[in-house]
């Protein structure tokens, strides 16, 4: 055998070789995204229970709170969350409880929104829950004046509001 045959079976090998890593680093990479989707998901889940655990401490506290829940059963007496009006039966003090449980429904709200945009909250609870729940507390933040958050929050409502 020459040198150039020698050359020829050396290209030959290296070809072979550059081949071989290729499927290799398309295996890897296959794996490094299954691995990545796979924690992805898992970070979704846990999202989830801690959105879940939050809201139901949120509200099982209301139920409970020897503020909270008779102002929310008297406002239900009288058509809320549907009619708005229900708050002017609130004296002074219930209206100044009842505007800092809601500031923090809007930011619970606030932060679902945010976790949809940044998609950890998949586009069904966004549209089957979020809305549903948004547009119904809406009107409510409008009248206690909770107009503070992020702005890309409130164009969401006024948006679902048809504003």
């Amino acid at each position: 055998m020459t040198l150039q045959d020698w050359g020829s079976v050396g290209e030959m090998v290296g070809a072979l070789a550059v081949v071989v890593t290729l499927i290799y680093l398309a295996k890897q990479i296959k794996q490094n995204t299954h691995a990545m989707e796979e924690g992805r998901r898992l970070a979704l889940a846990q999202t989830y229970q801690m959105r879940s655990d939050a809201l139901q401490a949120m509200l099982v506290q209301a139920a409970d709170s020897e503020h909270i829940g008779p102002i929310i059963i008297k406002l239900t007496e009288k058509g809320y969350p549907e009619d708005v009006a229900a708050l002017d039966d609130l004296t002074e003090a219930e209206l100044r409880r009842f505007r800092m449980w809601q500031i923090a429904q809007q930011t619970h709200w606030d932060n679902m929104h945010y976790q949809y945009q940044q998609g950890y909250l998949d586009p069904e609870y966004y549209e089957d829950a979020f809305k549903e729940r948004v547009v119904r507390l809406a009107p409510t933040w409008r009248a206690l004046g909770l107009t503070g958050g992020r702005r890309s929050f409130f164009a969401e409502i006024d948006r679902l509001m048809g504003q």
